[in-house]
């Protein structure tokens, strides 16, 4: 990660004058307030701090832009789990700062600068792009959990088949499809152990009554 200063911010001028000028149009009042900008894509991170004095509406054009770019492209790294909601926490945090601000005018006694305040942008959460990565992320994540993926079989069904522990033979078992090694077959799903006329598979309080499978040994109940 770097903590870089955006190009545009050279020049900042002293900060001992009160009230301070904003480092983008030179307007008063201004406040002391940073915004950042996090780039989170796979193995490449960047965390960008766009420092102030800023106006109030420079602050806001810096806090809605520094925003989205985050949450269009600060959201595909696996540490942008922590570092994009930071970023989004503390530009909400710097946005209160420069909207208690009263309206930018050029600093009395001086030249008018031939600068202005950047004009309003649109919010954030009023943006298509801001919603993009959000949106295919939530619709990857709906589509893992949902899917009938082979790896999501559900194997504990009837006619499904179980196999021992080679070691602990009585005491473990695993559900496995029935078409690798095996040694029994579910022939009902039970409440109770009663209902079931022979052997059975215990797990989580669901019993699994079993047919030994061709070829394999006597059963024992596996607790």
């Amino acid at each position: 990660m770097t903590d870089l200063i955006d190009a545009q911010l050279t020049g900042r001028p002293e900060t001992g004058a009160t009230p301070l000028d904003c480092v983008v149009c030179g307007h008063v009042p201004a406040a002391e307030v940073s915004f950042y900008r996090h780039v989170g894509l796979v193995l490449y991170v960047r965390f960008n701090r766009i420092q102030g004095p800023f106006c109030r509406d420079c602050g806001l054009a810096r806090m809605r832009d520094a925003t989205a770019e985050t949450m269009i492209s600060g959201l595909w790294s696996p540490v942008s789990v922590v570092l994009a909601p930071l970023a989004i926490v503390r530009n909400v945090l710097g946005r209160r700062t420069v909207l208690a601000l009263d309206k930018p005018v050029p600093r009395p006694g001086q030249p008018e600068s031939n600068l202005a305040p950047l004009p309003p942008v649109r919010p954030v959460l009023r943006r298509f792009k801001a919603w993009f990565a959000p949106a295919v992320l939530a619709t990857v994540i709906a589509v893992l959990t949902f899917a009938d993926l082979p790896s999501a079989e559900k194997l504990d069904v009837v006619n499904g088949c179980v196999k021992f522990d080679n070691i602990l033979y009585a005491d473990t078992a695993d559900f496995v499809r029935c078409d690798e090694k095996h040694d029994a077959v579910i022939t009902s799903i039970e409440a109770s152990w009663q209902d079931c006329d022979g052997p059975y598979l215990e797990k989580l309080y669901r019993y699994y009554c079993l047919a030994p499978a061709p070829g394999a040994p006597a059963l024992v109940n596996v607790p």
